[in-house]
């Protein structure tokens, strides 16, 4: 991420547009983590990061989207435009590359979803029922049924991407609270309190949470883990891509 110097002149750096479908998040550092009595050891502490400029997808990958390069998915009829779910970390991995595009970072993630002063939602620290498809389980009643092993299973309480406007993020992502959680790059090990791995198999990263999870669970600094050959039916992703410098900008017209 380079020096200081640097990480200015990128800060005053002028980007192309996103792609259609994306949002650009400028390059600045921003307020990660979380110093909440209930923050988990993970989330801890609340300190400031810096990223550069990426692009990142408005709404989560859509079954229809994801069907037109993995031809073989299979949904239930009627869910073309819910989020696509029961992908593995590599899958979704695999579908961005093909894009052109690749997962957002834990950080970049985050970023995305709460802006740059440390909000525990996209929309500001108190949560708002009408802003987020959370805690929808107690309204469709519970299963036995092993979801998670059951790709044909249906939707069980996704919504199609921006049915909550007023929950958008800063920058204008929709669900980054709820709907489905939401595979990042990053990888988790654990460590001891000297920073050193304990062992254990590493695991993937989810953020954002899930329509039939609490709004803890659904905060911008909080993180869940599944294992890297596993997935859900409440799993899903969004893609991202380094944002591109423009030619000339008015970094031409200062000095440092």
């Amino acid at each position: 991420m380079g020096s200081r110097l640097q990480r200015d002149r990128l800060s005053l750096q002028d980007y192309e547009p996103a792609p259609a479908g994306m949002v650009l998040v400028p390059a600045g550092e921003f307020w990660m983590g979380s110093d909440a009595p209930d923050a988990e050891p993970d989330e801890q502490p609340l300190r400031q990061v810096y990223v550069d400029a990426f692009y990142i997808d408005r709404f989560e990958v859509t079954n229809r989207r994801y069907k037109e390069l993995v031809p073989d998915h299979r949904y239930p009829p009627g869910e073309d435009d819910l989020p696509v779910t029961h992908v593995l970390k590599r899958e979704a991995e695999e579908f961005c590359r093909r894009v052109g595009r690749r997962l957002p970072t834990g950080a970049e993630w985050e970023k995305a979803a709460r802006g740059t002063n440390g909000s525990a939602f996209p929309w500001g620290n108190e949560f708002s029922a009408g802003r987020a498809n959370l805690t929808r389980r107690a309204e469709l009643g519970l299963s036995r049924t092993n979801l998670c092993l059951s790709p044909m299973a249906g939707a069980k309480g996704k919504l199609p991407g921006g049915s909550f406007p007023k929950g958008e993020s800063p920058y204008g992502c929709h669900d980054m609270t709820g709907n489905v959680w939401e595979w990042v790059s990053d990888v988790w090990r654990d460590k001891n309190t000297f920073g050193f791995e304990r062992g254990g198999e590493a695991r993937g990263i989810l953020r954002g949470g899930a329509y039939s999870y609490s709004p803890k669970q659904a905060r911008t600094s909080y993180q869940g883990f599944e294992a890297l050959d596993a997935t859900c039916h409440d799993v899903g992703f969004r893609c991202a891509k380094d944002a591109v410098p423009k030619r000339k900008s008015r970094l031409s017209l200062r000095h440092f």
